[in-house]
């Protein structure tokens, strides 16, 4: 019988299980997930892999005890001897017994990967088919003091590695502090019409006297909520002043008897679920009753993908000497951050792309998890004008549209009282914001398996915690894109990974791609021209390589023939004296 080689369960070093990821091959990271996680990938892990390699459920499975167990099918004289796995040589060597375990083992497909053609045509209307995004990991974030690792979907360059990089900064610190609201909520609107001014008072009145027979009402269509603790607990209305339709080829037609809206906010705990469907049909169950009592006719009943009472905020405090570049000091760098920012503060044109640059990271996460990115976005679009901001009444923009991130510089008072000098006590802070509603329970999250597996990566978070996942990620990127923007601008690690895309566009072999890109960087020449014209080069080459091998190995086959014929002429030699 085979001797067994075990491991006691030891603590993964977080840095050092990721440290060198982004050079793996495709093949191996995916095989290292598959180590790191593997009660997450358990359906495409071989059995006896699995029941040795675990992680404990219920901690962070970036720095878990790991305990690894090699039966007789995998025995191997050069497996580790010690018990703790803190470098990266141990980590390569699991992934090479295991990638060499799959092979045996008729490997399957990697679970995170397109969504199936027959379930889509069930989703969605006129299906013609699916499209595939990149899925990536952004790596050394710790959040409230847990390390976690957060899948991204996403199909432009450097975001991944731009996350990646301020939060290697920033976790070296003391990492992201994130808050969310206790309650996960969303609102439903019911819009009544024809009151008249003189009428809407008591209208009001007449809802606010009525709030918990309306709360008992709207329940019964949200009575599965209810059930795990959630439903409707408030009611508030609004009244909106009505405008003139700003098209003046406009002929009216509406009714011109009211000039307000009487606008009903339903909210509703949806507990860990995104809530958009449960807020709609709420609406609409509980219209009639509105309308009753209030004398009003029944307009619009839809979910409000602008939630204020379900906000998120990320931030992080660094000292300003770890913002250093280069000939730069940490003191410059932030300077230039915060006239960076002050500008998106002031100007829409630049507060767009500010603002995007933070969607950039938020949607990737969004994407990769099963959440509704077009609601994020456009609520986090709606939070950055400061009307809405600063008027919580009645939630209007005055049009003044700014930055969703704060950058400050504030003294150390702990650090100052210890007669450190006064830029030694500077911190450099940063935060952002906003209303941000997910659900991990729920919609479409179990019609496509990738988003179990990327949730499982993320350690099954509840949806206040992929909340708080999100902003940290929008608060990442922007900071990593300000940090570029102020140093030495973005196109250096951009058009790296652009000159691949620009490769593969212009045909390039898949093995081919780095080597193409590399030729159009030196050459400073990215475009699908010069990419075609390095390919043919390339191929070329091959070719001349091709033909020198063949070249070669007809000389190499010649002289092994003619060793041949010298062997067999020796060899009837030699029986002929033997003879």
């Amino acid at each position: 019988m085979s001797k067994e080689h075990k491991l006691s369960p030891v603590h993964v070093n977080h840095q050092v299980t990721w440290s060198g990821f982004y050079k793996k091959s495709l093949r191996e990271r995916q095989t290292q997930l598959k180590l790191v996680f593997p009660q997450v990938f358990t359906s495409s892990t071989p059995s006896s892999v699995f029941s040795s390699v675990y992680v404990t459920p219920d901690t962070s499975p970036c720095s878990s005890p790991i305990s690894v167990d090699f039966s007789s099918k995998t025995n191997d004289q050069n497996t580790p001897s010690h018990s703790v796995l803190n470098n990266n040589n141990e980590i390569n060597y699991l992934i090479n017994k295991l990638e060499t375990l799959e092979t045996l083992s008729n490997k399957k497909l990697f679970p995170i990967n397109g969504l199936d053609e027959n379930i889509a045509d069930n989703m969605i209307e006129n299906c013609i088919g699916t499209i595939g995004l990149p899925v990536g990991l952004a790596l050394n974030f710790i959040i409230n003091g847990k390390p976690i690792i957060i899948p991204m979907a996403i199909e432009e360059p450097s975001v991944i590695a731009g996350v990646s990089g301020s939060a290697k900064t920033i976790s070296a610190y003391n990492g992201f502090k994130a808050t969310t609201t206790e309650r996960n909520t969303i609102v439903a609107q019911v819009c009544l019409l024809d009151i008249s001014q003189e009428n809407m008072d008591f209208a009001v009145e007449k809802i606010m006297q009525n709030k918990s027979e309306i709360i008992k009402t709207a329940n019964k269509y949200c009575d599965n909520m209810v059930k795990r603790g959630g439903g409707v607990f408030d009611i508030n209305a609004r009244i909106i002043s009505r405008k003139a339709n700003r098209n003046r080829k406009h002929y009216p037609i509406n009714s011109d008897n009211f000039t307000e809206w009487l606008v009903v906010h339903i909210t509703i705990d949806v507990c860990n679920a995104m809530g958009a469907n449960c807020a709609s049909t709420v609406a609409e169950g509980v219209a009639p009753f509105l309308a009753e009592l209030t004398g009003g006719r029944i307009g619009l009943r839809i979910v409000s993908n602008l939630n204020v009472e379900r906000m998120s905020k990320a931030s992080f405090r660094i000292p300003l000497h770890m913002l250093a570049y280069k000939s730069l000091s940490g003191k410059e760098v932030a300077a230039r951050i915060i006239e960076a920012y002050e500008w998106a503060e002031v100007d829409p044109y630049r507060a767009t792309t500010h603002n995007k640059g933070i969607m950039n990271g938020i949607d990737a996460v969004a994407l990769a998890t099963g959440q509704d990115w077009r609601a994020i976005e456009a609520a986090a679009h709606a939070w950055a004008c400061n009307g809405v901001r600063t008027d919580s009444d009645n939630f209007q923009s005055n049009g003044s549209y700014g930055s969703l991130t704060t950058y400050w510089i504030e003294k150390d008072e702990q650090l100052a009282t210890s007669g450190k000098p006064d830029d030694e006590c500077l911190m450099f802070c940063g935060e952002l914001e906003l209303p941000i509603t997910v659900g991990t329970a729920g919609g479409v999250l179990k019609t496509n398996q990738v988003y179990t597996y990327n949730l499982g990566i993320m350690g099954n978070p509840n949806a206040q915690e992929l909340a708080m996942s999100m902003v940290c990620i929008g608060l990442a990127q922007n900071f990593a894109a300000l940090r570029a923007l102020a140093t030495e601008g973005i196109q250096r690690g951009h058009m790296s990974l652009h000159a691949k895309n620009v490769a593969i566009a212009a045909g390039c072999p898949a093995n081919a791609v780095t080597s193409i890109a590399q030729r159009m960087i030196e050459k400073g020449k990215i475009t699908l021209s010069s990419a075609k014209n390095f390919i043919e080069i390339y191929m070329n080459e091959q070719a001349d390589i091709g033909k020198n091998l063949l070249s070669n190995s007809l000389k190499i086959e010649d002289k092994l023939e003619k060793v041949c014929d010298n062997l067999t002429t020796l060899s009837s030699q030699v029986q002929c004296h033997i003879n």
